[in-house]
């Protein structure tokens, strides 16, 4: 007999009873059968292997009205607060689980390993939790995905015979006749079915989808069993030879002890980079550009990395944009040119040297000797928009210390770059303005600040803070949209921030007044913190004195290479 047949009878299914405390016995059998059919036609969709995955939920969080007076806010939070640890929702799925000193040892990660069905619950107001069940019997013929799903239908009814299932808060409040469960689905191979389980007088368990869009069945398992194993996807393989090269990866495309951080750094730099490029205003307003499946491709691309140590994200970032912009023969792109920078002359042989021996695409890769500050002023010097396309110039400065960073982004300011990426570290140079500012109101004792910067360690903090957030003003000021956030975790680096500017297109410019209004909260910030003068300011002629007068001033870099970048003070 099938279990989805209405008639099913729960006492043969082997699935043990479930009843919430009310006194609907009709409404109860109802639920009842309508789980019974639930687990098991579960069973024999993992019998069968035609299982994909499950979901459950529990009673939603009451949303609250556009104006709330101090009444209907009470009572809010009082329907919140007695939701608290029940069920959100109830998710399932195939894992598939190894033993750990086995996996190592193991080149293919996919071979061996146990099945579980994976439970994860999610509670309203408490931390998410996950259980896994050995798919099939035990050793005491003990049937954990049967015993595990009833012990949450039981639990939903307010029988905590688990303690497990519930949350760090404990048993949640239980009205007597209530469910925690109220609906579900099940998908498999052979269909998609529906649990109703309220209102109870309705509940019903029944197939609503029939056959999914899979070639075969028997694939289901197979495919959602290793679906937290498949490889993830990343800009840059791990096998790539350059990365292999410069001790990355081995062979396999597997990190080399100590490198499984500089590998996610270089994934998620060029990720970051790619979407700026993408999202470039200034390149959908230059040249003829190829549009093609909706976005802008520029017809050649030029980098320079200023500080770029060993070139990890600089080789990373070139192999990127080679595939992306040259590997389609419908883009018209012309070129890919990356320049990196270091002071290191052994280190700048080394590397390029492994870039020649690569060859192809590292051909316009290059690496040269110099210092951020005195970098020559002829380097993204040619045209920039011809009557055939355009250029999008991207400067990038990683961690180049204390003022190094400001130097790097008025070089790239001053040669109207489209792309700016930084990542600041060892932000010196406003300290001693603001020690003495804090010094200052330590003796006057006039202003609330002063409660954060007696401490020397929120100074050095608050230090990191303003001198970042002047640059990303000073950078809009410029005519860039900025964005400051997070590179990576902390566990990877400390020096994690990174600035991120885009050049507006002209559409796109700041008024008259939207500059004026810059301009004086880089005063008001400045002022607040004591601060007289940094240096990415002094390049660009602003002045951080509220009663400095406005005055034209171009930079001599600027007149040779002759931008002609001028900023209104």
């Amino acid at each position: 007999m099938s279990s989805t047949d209405p008639s099913f009878d729960a006492s043969t299914s082997g699935v043990s009873s479930i009843h919430a405390p009310s006194q609907n016995t009709n409404g109860n059998d109802r639920v009842q059968a309508a789980i019974n059919q639930f687990i098991s036609t579960l069973k024999s969709s993992l019998d069968n292997q035609t299982f994909i995955s499950f979901t459950l939920k529990g009673p939603s969080a009451p949303r609250p009205r556009k104006i709330l007076n101090a009444d209907s806010k009470e009572q809010l939070a009082k329907q919140k607060e007695d939701l608290r640890g029940k069920y959100k929702s109830i998710t399932g799925r195939l894992v598939l689980l190894q033993d750990k000193k086995k996996r190592k040892k193991s080149a293919d990660h996919n071979t061996g390993g146990i099945l579980f069905l994976q439970a994860n619950i999610k509670y309203h107001l408490a931390t998410d939790m996950a259980h896994n069940w050995k798919v099939g019997t035990d050793e005491s013929n003990l049937d954990e995905v049967e015993n595990g799903l009833n012990k949450i239908f039981s639990s939903a009814t307010g029988i905590h015979s688990d303690k497990d299932l519930l949350s760090e808060w404990g048993a949640p409040q239980h009205v007597n006749g209530e469910l925690g469960i109220l609906h579900g689905e099940l998908v498999t191979a052979q269909g998609a079915y529906k649990l109703v389980l309220h209102p109870i007088h309705k509940a019903t368990f029944a197939l609503s989808k029939e056959k999914l869009s899979l070639s075969k069945p028997g694939n289901a398992l197979a495919m959602n069993a290793l679906a937290h194993d498949q490889q993830k996807i990343v800009p840059i393989s791990p096998t790539s030879l350059f990365l292999q090269k410069l001790g990355v990866t081995d062979s396999n495309g597997k990190p080399v002890h100590g490198m499984s951080s500089k590998l996610r750094q270089c994934q998620k730099f060029v990720e970051i980079v790619g979407k700026l490029i993408d999202d470039s205003v200034v390149a959908s307003s230059r040249g003829s550009l190829n549009h093609q499946e909706g976005i802008v491709h520029p017809t050649a691309v030029r980098v320079i990395d200023m500080g770029c140590g060993r070139g990890y994200l600089t080789f990373s970032l070139h192999s990127y944009l080679c595939s992306k912009y040259l590997s389609s023969t419908r883009r018209k792109i012309v070129s890919v040119q990356t320049q990196g920078i270091d002071r290191r002359p052994k280190l700048i042989q080394e590397i390029n040297g492994i870039a020649h021996d690569l060859g192809g695409e590292f051909n316009s890769l290059n690496f040269i000797e110099g210092t951020i500050e005195n970098t020559q002023p002829d380097l993204f010097k040619g045209q920039r928009d011809t009557v055939d396309g355009s250029t999008v110039d991207i400067l990038i400065a990683l961690h180049a210390c204390d003022t190094a960073t400001d130097d790097a982004i008025w070089f790239a300011i001053s040669r109207k770059a489209d792309i700016i990426v930084t990542a600041p570290c060892c932000q010196h140079e406003l300290r001693s303005q603001i020690d003495h500012h804090s010094s200052s109101l330590r003796s006057h004792d006039a202003s609330p600040l002063n409660e954060i910067l007696r401490h020397a360690i929120y100074r050095e903090r608050h230090t990191e803070i303003v001198t970042d957030a002047m640059r990303a003003l000073l950078l809009e000021i410029a005519g860039y949209d900025t964005q400051v956030f997070e590179f990576v975790g902390g566990e990877h680096t400390a020096k994690n921030v990174m600035i991120t500017a885009v050049k507006r297109s002209k559409k796109g410019e700041s008024s008259g007044n939207q500059l004026r209004d810059k301009r004086t909260r880089l005063v008001e910030l400045a002022t607040m913190y004591g601060i007289k003068r940094q240096r990415l300011a002094a390049l660009m002629g602003e002045s951080l004195n509220a009663n400095g007068e406005k005055r034209l001033r171009m930079c001599q870099e600027c007149l040779q290479c002759k931008s002609g970048s001028a900023f209104l003070v």
